[in-house]
């Protein structure tokens, strides 16, 4: 059988990722990476990564033999201290930053300590910019510091009680600079308490330098309306639900341990200047009688697989600590030796096995493989501490606090004891990422925790004399499936789903039961997991919500949806091709060519109009087509302007969401002053109040709209988005992040 490192996609990726100048064989590449291990770790480690059945995260892959050639941390990402609110640190923050993506690796950081917009300061602005607009800093150092031509990954947070969560909430329709950040509002308890009962909650911040208390209350289940709504639109920000991410973990007894943000993807929380050191098991790898009678988990070659992988992982922090870009890097090692491992071809090992993705046998099925792992590392570590002690802020009346010592205690007594008796070499074990390169690489097309997302893929080749030809290739164990069965490769992808039910693909599982997966996982996952549940376009932002409540309900620590046809391609860096414009010749659709207009009437309030009547007329396929407006007071020649203009932009094909955007940008002074004193009601100028009217209308015509027709070509870009790198329509969502199935491209490792 083809190895991994033989396909094409494994050499693609090999020589576009991982290979060193000059490297050009796969098998130096394994000796490579595995000459860092230990004799026994090195032996079981080469065997491992030669069958594809366990690999590290991208860059140990890449960093491992770099001592003396060039600078590169072995760990995917790191987690910054939120800044305190002064430009010192800010832009100490922001030097980190720029040193961590020199080094390769990706950050996450929270923003909630910095003073909300409006609020005084003690210099000649007067007021504050805003939480926010410091993002503007972050976003440039991004740029200026790529790794490999890439900007470096960036997840930002601010928490739901801030002041400034509608800004937040917003910022990327209000400025396309950073729409390249994944971000996500830290949802607490109390918070989504209050969404459930409709009840008001208070946003508050205190400025220390000033002495001022700010203090706001929203309607709590208005807000995650407006947010689901977005998150529709837009696919961010997502949802982490903090109080989750700290009181369950193994160091959930230790008071100064605080999550205040993941990594990009969203499968590590961790305390300041912590690293997520990640390594992932091939499930697939590990059924026996693969598609038969009786297709099982191989328990012990899994138990010994789990045991390798944990020493490994602790020996990858020893190999990288000079290497770590900050001395707070070296130190969290020093205290905490956090370390991640995780799973890939779960969706493959579940076809193996004959169930079905979401199913309650397939849910269980997952679950007791996490629990195996979860013990079997927590053996692992505490045997290894045994042999070379403990991380250095262990203390056993600590980690006994941890609701995961309690699940020990219940269900693996003897880990339990001997953790009593020898403590913990790692206070962090498991971490569920996306895996979306590493799989492609070790020739599984499902990442992570994540179902299957196509059955199979068109590919073209281009031969020398320019003929092309058009073949099928199927995710792994559907291939092996069709070999065992002896079916031919060109079977059509429905006969496949007819003959074999249990084959699902992840627009097709209901929503609901990505969500129990998770949580089901979540149970013995003592760090985060990575899952993204993919929506039609169809979806409306009432799913959205419900995911979200279920998830929070369920005891999931955050959660990602993706909605065909949102812009989370165009934040991910995916652009559309680009048409050539033909200046001075658009010439609008007249009004008398419409048979039959809908319309719909709205008020909006401003500083000098009280009340703003804003008419928006729909044709009969429901496109947005004119506004009227009838002002009571303000500049009405001013509105009248702006509204025709507005229906001329319409008429003439502008897209709609770019009259909105422009529309929405200016802010009339007097607005924001009525809005700082309370009123709620208030638009920020006239035309923002169109903004908002038109966006309202025009945000319930795209939900009306029927389910699309779903086709693998280069037309559907709402599934197969055009990967940069490869040009073709193959890229596929996980995580915060993206990977093309073709080359193997990512946005986010």
């Amino acid at each position: 059988m083809e190895k991994w490192y033989e396909s094409d996609i494994g050499k693609n990726i090999l020589k576009s990722k991982y290979y060193h100048v000059g490297e050009k064989d796969p098998q130096i590449f394994i000796d490579r990476v595995t000459s860092i291990f230990s004799a026994p770790v090195q032996k079981a480690m080469r065997q491992y990564l030669e069958a594809g059945s366990v690999c590290p995260a991208g860059r140990t892959l890449y960093a491992t033999g770099a001592k003396g050639k060039f600078k590169a941390s072995l760990s995917n990402c790191y987690i910054l201290p939120s800044p305190e609110d002064n430009i010192e640190s800010i832009f100490k923050i922001n030097t980190e930053i720029a040193r961590i993506f020199s080094y390769g690796g990706g950050i996450g950081v929270n923003i909630s300590r910095l003073r909300p917009k409006e609020s005084l300061v003690n210099n000649a602005a007067r007021t504050s910019t805003g939480s926010v607009s410091f993002l503007k800093i972050f976003d440039s150092t991004g740029e200026v510091i790529s790794q490999n031509g890439r900007r470096g990954a960036m997840m930002v947070g601010l928490n739901c009680d801030h002041p400034d969560i509608y800004e937040f909430l917003h910022m990327k329709q209000n400025n396309e600079k950073l729409a390249s950040m994944n971000i996500s509002i830290l949802f607490k308890d109390d918070f989504m308490k209050a969404v459930l009962n409709n009840d008001e909650y208070e946003l508050k911040f205190d400025v220390e330098a000033t002495g001022e208390k700010i203090r706001k209350k929203i309607n709590a289940a208005s807000f995650f309306k407006e947010y689901c709504r977005t998150q529709w639109d837009w696919g961010d920000p997502g949802a982490l639900f903090v109080d989750k991410l700290n009181n369950y973990t193994l160091l959930s007894g230790y008071s100064d341990y605080n999550i205040e943000i993941t990594n990009p993807c969203g499968e590590f929380g961790g305390n300041a200047y912590n690293s997520c050191n990640l390594m992932s098991i091939n499930l697939y790898n590990f059924i026996d009688d693969k598609f038969g009678e009786m297709p099982h988990l191989n328990e012990k070659p899994f138990r010994s697989a789990i045991d390798t992988a944990v020493r490994a992982l602790d020996e990858i922090l020893d190999y990288g600590y000079e290497t770590q870009p900050l001395e707070a890097n070296r130190k969290c090692i020093d205290d905490w030796r956090s370390i991640g491992l995780g799973l890939f071809g779960v969706a493959d090992a579940l076809i193996a096995m004959k169930l079905k993705y979401g199913s309650r046998q397939g849910n269980q099925f997952i679950t007791d493989v996490i629990r195996i792992m979860f013990i079997e590392s927590a053996r692992a570590s505490s045997q290894i501490a045994k042999e070379k002690n403990t991380f250095g802020r262990y203390e056993w009346e600590k980690t006994k606090a941890s609701p995961l010592m309690e699940l020990l205690y219940k269900e693996a007594p003897d880990v339990y004891d001997n953790i009593k008796e020898n403590g913990l070499r790692n206070g962090t074990l498991l971490s569920i990422a996306p895996t979306g390169t590493i799989s492609l690489l070790m020739g599984t097309f499902s990442g992570g925790c994540e179902p299957l997302y196509k059955i199979s893929y068109m590919r073209t080749t281009h031969k020398m004399e320019g003929e092309k030809k058009s073949f099928k290739v199927y995710a792994h164990a559907i291939k092996e499936l069709l070999e065992y069965h002896k079916l031919p490769y060109d079977i059509d992808d429905a006969e496949i789903k007819k003959r074999f039910p249990w084959i699902i693909e992840s627009h097709h599982i209901p929503y609901l039961d990505r969500v129990k997966l998770q949580a089901a996982m979540q149970k013995y996952v003592d760090n985060s997991i990575s899952s993204t549940v993919n929506l039609r376009h169809d979806a409306t932002p009432e799913e959205i919500k419900d995911i979200y409540i279920a998830a929070w309900k369920s005891g999931c620590k955050g959660i990602t949806v993706f909605r065909d046809g949102c812009r989370r391609g165009n934040i991910l860096g995916v652009s559309e091709p680009k048409t050539k414009i033909e200046y001075d010749t658009i010439q609008p659709i007249k009004r008398d060519d419409i048979a039959r207009l809908d319309g719909c009437t709205l008020v909006r309030h401003t500083s000098c109009v009280d009340k703003l009547y804003i008419t928006i007329n729909k044709t009969s396929d429901g496109q947005v087509f004119e506004v009227f407006t009838n002002a009571s007071g303000g500049c009405s020649s001013n509105i009248a302007t702006i509204t025709r203009l507005t229906s001329l932009a319409l008429r003439s094909g502008i897209s709609v969401k770019h009259i909105i955007k422009q529309l929405a940008v200016s802010k009339c002074s007097a607005c924001q002053a009525l809005i700082r004193g309370g009123r709620r009601d208030i638009s920020l100028s006239c035309g923002n109040a169109i903004a908002s009217a038109l966006a309202e209308i025009y945000n319930e015509t795209q939900q009306k709209k029927p389910a699309e027709k779903y086709t693998n070509s280069a037309e559907d870009a709402a599934i197969n988005k055009k990967c940069p790198e490869c040009s073709h329509y193959t890229l596929k969502p996980e995580g915060n992040c993206v990977t093309c199935t073709y080359c193997g491209w990512s946005k986010c490792e």
